[in-house]
């Protein structure tokens, strides 16, 4: 079938959903009539008559021109693209990114439900068509593995230079998150004389949440009038100290106290509209003793609740895990993790973790790397906007740059393989 319309089912083969029925045999049965003889000889690989047919059909099809109306180069230039995807094809199976079956189960069931078609009216379209269900997975099998070896090009072998990735958001940032605030401001001046009634001010405000009270009774600024609030601002339309604060602010928070040309100032975010990214992390601490049978899990378990119960009974928590955690890293900071973002950790850490009441110290549990325990001693709100704005356009460029290097690095391929013409194909 199509590669173009198959290229929309790569992404869908992540897991097994249909088991192969037997009308896979029937397909199989409808051999193809050809002289299957060698055309090409590729690396240690070879490309048939048959499989010559099987892909000018194809083609055919998606052309929707008589083959009487072909040019005569037709024939030479699907061999050679043939040659081409035969090539990535050995690349992609070196790196072991072919597809397995059941991820080929998967995008054909996928494809028949999508054409809104049983399986036995399915194979008969491909028998109109000129093919069989056999023809129509190794089609698929390709264009999964010959995408993938695209997505492992723009990975591994494509760079992109951080003043790029400047250079793009510069020019479509905005676009990309087009985030707005709606903040209130209190500006006190001069803050060399005036800094420490800005932190009495500031903590007045969180303690009665009043924030209109204090600009009223406080603020210095040409907006005090109507209680500081400034209106909706894009990020471009603030001073960067306040741009910088409000990214880690939540909608209702207050700033700490700010400083600039101006003078000291507070803001309270009142309002968010765009996207904000946000994460929680952990501040945790952690003693792991190494085991890797269920008799040295036991022991090693043991051996924690016995810290634990020390740890609850007053000794410091740090100290214990220098003396006997088995990561050797964390050990030397007292057993210390810093702060942990999400995925940082396995998934049964992670768990505990994320249950886990702030000082406390959690009962042993088991990971891939032996027995735990655990102490969070504080959460923070993370805003990774930034970092993710960062990520979406490494991953643009890195396409861009992908798409225009990635036949010259196929054209190298070539010049490394053996390739072998043995004879011309034959006209069906």
């Amino acid at each position: 079938m199509l590669r173009t319309v198959l290229a929309g089912l790569i992404t869908l083969c992540t897991a097994l959903t249909y088991a192969q029925a037997p009308e896979q045999d029937q397909g199989q049965a409808l051999i193809n009539d050809f002289d299957d003889r060698v055309l090409v000889i590729v690396n240690e690989d070879v490309i048939t008559q048959s499989e010559f047919e099987i892909r000018k059909r194809a083609l055919l099809a998606e052309m929707d021109q008589p083959e009487s109306e072909l040019p005569p180069e037709f024939a030479e230039n699907v061999l050679e693209g043939m040659i081409s995807d035969r090539l990535q094809m050995q690349e992609a199976e070196r790196r072991d990114l072919e597809p397995s079956e059941d991820e080929i189960d998967f995008g054909v069931q996928r494809f028949v439900e999508q054409q809104n078609l049983s399986m036995e009216q399915f194979i008969k379209s491909l028998v109109a068509d000129g093919q069989t269900l056999t023809d129509f997975r190794a089609t698929l099998k390709d264009t999964i593995a010959l995408s993938r070896l695209r997505d492992y090009y723009a990975r591994a072998r494509v760079i992109v230079p951080d003043y790029e990735i400047d250079g793009f958001l510069a020019v479509n940032g905005s676009r990309m998150n087009d985030v707005q605030y709606q903040v209130a401001h209190l500006l006190i001046k001069d803050p060399v004389v005036n800094a420490v009634k800005a932190e009495r001010v500031r903590q007045e405000i969180v303690e009665t949440g009043d924030f209109a009270a204090a600009v009223a009774q406080y603020s210095e600024g040409n907006d005090a009038q109507s209680g500081g609030v400034m209106g909706w601002r894009r990020p471009e339309q603030l001073p960067e100290v306040f741009v910088t604060a409000l990214a880690d602010t939540p909608v209702g928070g207050v700033t700490k106290v700010l400083e600039s040309a101006n003078g000291l100032h507070i803001l309270k975010l009142m309002d968010l509209q765009g996207e904000r990214t946000e994460i929680i992390q952990h501040k945790a601490t952690h003693i792991l003793i190494s085991a890797n049978t269920e008799v040295a899990r036991a022991q090693a378990a043991k051996k924690l609740r016995a810290l634990r119960e020390r740890a609850l009974g007053g000794e410091l928590f740090s100290q214990l895990a220098r003396i006997h955690s088995d990561d050797a890293v964390s050990a030397s900071a007292g057993g210390s993790l810093g702060w942990v973002t999400p995925g940082d950790m396995v998934r049964e850490f992670e768990d505990v973790m994320i249950s886990l009441p702030l000082n406390e110290i959690s009962q042993p549990f088991s990971s891939q790397f032996g027995e735990h325990i655990v102490m969070v001693e504080d959460r923070r709100q993370k805003n990774i906007t930034e970092e993710m704005m960062r990520m979406r356009a490494d991953n643009i460029l890195r396409r861009q740059r992908a798409d225009r290097e990635f036949s010259q690095w196929v054209r190298q391929l070539r010049d490394q393989a053996y390739i072998e013409h043995v004879v011309a194909p034959t006209e069906s």
